[in-house]
């Protein structure tokens, strides 16, 4: 059984008893894939939903947050960040300059600043403080390399996580 709500319109329900939508939401001057993804249909909640509404709705500055503990990371070198722009730098090599949208002299700051949003995945099914209810998937050249940095956010809109895998 699909659900219906305000912003969402209906949702569909998956084979399995879950709940799938997907959109795509204008950031700046590009597009980011949103997908809602619920295990149970039965997990979530009208709050849960609202909540997920909310964040597409001020994507702007959930991606600004995100970038902000992208930041915060750089201070340690075991840091996802650190080894996302390390590889990042080694396997794109001078190629990188030219993915650059910005050129401050900072190759850290510059790959953070210039990495593309490609992907918002929201699981309303995750509702309690201690779950990942956002994943936030970026990519510093999404053509070159399947290497993704995900920042994860909680429903209350902390950052909870931070670290990176292959799309």
């Amino acid at each position: 059984m699909a659900i219906e709500h305000d912003y969402f319109g209906i949702i569909d329900e998956t084979a399995s008893g879950g709940l799938a939508w997907a959109d795509s939401a204008d950031l700046s001057e590009q597009v980011v894939e949103v997908e809602l993804q619920a295990d149970s249909e039965s997990a979530v909640t009208e709050y849960a939903l609202d909540a997920a509404a909310a964040l597409i709705q001020a994507l702007e500055g959930f991606d600004s947050r995100a970038r902000d503990a992208l930041i915060a990371e750089l201070s340690s070198q075991a840091s996802a960040t650190t080894t996302y722009i390390d590889e990042n730098v080694e396997k794109l090599g001078d190629s990188l300059v030219d993915l650059l949208v910005y050129s401050s002299g900072d190759i850290a700051i510059d790959v953070l600043r210039s990495l593309q949003l490609l992907r918002v995945v929201i699981q309303p099914d995750n509702s309690n403080e201690d779950e990942v209810f956002a994943t936030f998937d970026y990519s510093i050249s999404p053509d070159e390399t399947d290497a993704l940095l995900t920042v994860s956010f909680d429903i209350r809109g902390d950052v909870v996580n931070i670290d990176t895998h292959d799309s």
